[in-house]
Order: structure tokens, then C-alpha cells, then sequence
């Protein structure tokens, strides 16, 4: 028979114990629940704030930075004023992220283009497709930058924290295009200056097209002829003509 004595002597541990395990399985139930809580607050957070984003960039880019209210886009984007300000710190904050937004969707696809092992001419192709197509789906943010670089108010903060880096890249890029005799010797500055300028001044100056076309120049039919147009002139740019490539 067992010693009743040590048994009864046992007793306070394993109560002890079971309270460790419930403690231990109350943390662990408690944690998860946070985690899930935190995951679930910061897809909401990002849910928010791109409904902020959407809602400022429509706005700016049809009226401006100065004629644009921050409780219009407050209004726009179904949240109270004062989120606008937690997320972003003010209006100008709220633009510059606007931009940044966009901006940064480029360069987060320069990577895929332009990988080590790729074919030059392809690749530059290939982008001319990518970057065209891209800004033909964010018109609004063509305008807000024609609006920002008339005014150029941010224009040096939109610079250096976003256009900059980019353009260092594509240049890096052409530079060693360049040297490995893939492209014609260019200027890496205003092949990107042109690219740029050939689809920019497109967008912005649409309405006078339309008079002058008789039809929409941003309408899918149009803007495809207009990437062909426009491949066409920079590839046949930059791609060595027989006599060069024989040099």
C-alpha cells in the first residue's frame, strides 16, 4: 500500500503544478489573441491609408496643392480629418507620400527589368513597355506632378527622396549598357529626360489632342499607338546602326 502521508505531502505540488499549466495556457491563449489583434490593426491601418492615398492624389491632381482641403479629402476618403494628420503629419506630408506611392512603384519594378544576366535592348523594351503602361493608369499622378512642378514648393524633397535615387539607377544602367556596346554612346541624362518628356507632356496636354484628333487621346486604342510611337523613336535611338556596330 502507499504511504498515504506522502501522497497528502504531494498534493500542494501538483496543485501548484496545474495552476503553472492554467497560467501558462492563459499567456499563450492571450498572446495569440494579441497577435491576431495586431495583424488584424495593421491591415487596417494600410486599408486606411490607402483610401487616404486614393482619395488625396484624385483630388490634387485636379486641383492643385493650395486648392485642395485636407477635410475635402478627409470627406473623399470616409475617415475623420484627424487620421489624416496621425498617419501623415499634415498636407504636405500627405502629398509627398501621394508621390511617393506611385514613384516607388517604378523603381521596385527596375529590378525585374534589368536583372544582371538580361539582354540589354530587351530589357529597355520591355520597361519602355512597363513604364508607359504605368502611367497611363495613373494619369492623376501625371497632373499632380505638373501642378507640383509649377508650383515647386515640394519639389526638392520629391527629388531627393524618391526621383533621385530612381534615376540614378536607370542611368547606372545605361551607362553600363553603353559600355558592354549594347546601346549607341547617348547621353544617359536626357535619354531619361526624353522618355520622361515624351509620355509626360502626352498625358498632361491630352485635352488639346482631343481638339486636335477629334478623338481620345488616353483611350486604349490611342495610348496603344502612342507606346508603339514611342518605342519606336527611343529604340531606334539607342539600338547601333550597322555602320556603328561595325565600328
Amino acid at each position: 500500500m502507499r504511504d498515504v502521508g506522502s501522497i497528502d505531502s504531494l498534493m500542494p505540488w501538483n496543485l501548484a503544478a496545474r495552476c503553472f499549466i492554467l497560467e501558462l495556457d492563459s499567456f499563450c491563449r492571450s498572446y495569440m489573441l494579441t497577435k491576431r489583434l495586431v495583424s488584424i490593426m495593421k491591415k487596417r491601418d494600410g486599408f486606411t491609408k490607402d483610401r487616404i492615398l486614393d482619395a488625396a492624389e484624385e483630388i490634387f491632381s485636379n486641383k492643385g496643392f493650395d486648392g485642395t482641403k485636407v477635410q475635402e479629402i478627409a470627406t473623399a476618403a470616409g475617415v475623420n480629418k484627424a487620421m489624416l494628420y496621425y498617419y501623415f503629419k499634415g498636407k504636405d506630408g500627405l502629398l509627398i507620400s501621394v508621390i511617393g506611392r506611385i514613384v516607388q512603384g517604378i523603381g521596385d519594378a527596375i529590378p525585374q527589368y534589368f536583372s544582371d544576366n538580361s539582354d540589354t535592348v530587351e530589357s529597355i523594351d520591355a520597361f519602355l513597355d512597363f513604364y508607359i503602361g504605368y502611367l497611363a493608369k495613373n494619369g492623376s499622378f501625371v497632373r499632380l506632378m505638373a501642378w507640383e512642378m509649377l508650383s515647386g514648393r515640394h519639389i526638392q524633397a520629391i527629388a531627393e527622396d524618391y526621383i533621385i535615387p530612381i534615376f540614378s539607377l536607370i542611368r547606372e544602367k545605361i551607362v553600363e549598357a553603353v559600355s558592354r556596346n549594347m546601346i549607341r554612346e547617348v547621353s544617359p541624362e536626357h535619354t531619361v529626360f526624353s522618355v520622361v518628356g515624351m509620355n509626360v507632356f502626352y498625358i498632361v496636354a491630352s485635352p488639346l489632342f482631343m481638339h486636335i484628333l477629334g478623338e481620345d487621346p488616353l483611350s486604349p486604342e490611342m495610348f496603344a499607338k502612342r507606346k508603339k510611337a514611342v518605342k519606336d523613336l527611343i529604340m531606334y535611338g539607342l539600338v547601333p546602326r550597322d555602320d556603328e556596330a561595325k565600328k
